[in-house]
């Protein structure tokens, strides 16, 4: 049950790091919208498929701007994908 508060908890880190940085807002989105439906039937594959885009998007800004992504944040993002 830690695990997939975890994956919630992590979804909502990236979703506010998006956020903050001003890009991906429809990816945003679409992770709200996971989190809802998780809250409702508890069942991952929504937000680890958006933990994916995720992961691809933050990656690509990490390289232009090491500082602005952090390596844990990657780090978590990279063990959710890898957990499907």
């Amino acid at each position: 049950m830690k695990a997939s508060n975890n994956i919630e908890e992590k979804l909502l880190g990236v979703k506010d790091k998006l956020e903050q940085l001003g890009i991906e807002e429809e990816l945003v989105n679409e992770i709200e919208w996971c989190l809802g439906s998780y809250s409702y039937d508890k069942n991952p594959s929504g937000l680890i498929e958006k933990a994916e885009a995720a992961l691809k998007v933050l990656s690509k800004v990490k390289k232009q701007n090491d500082k602005k992504v952090s390596k844990k944040l990657i780090a978590d993002l990279e063990r959710i994908v890898n957990s499907k």
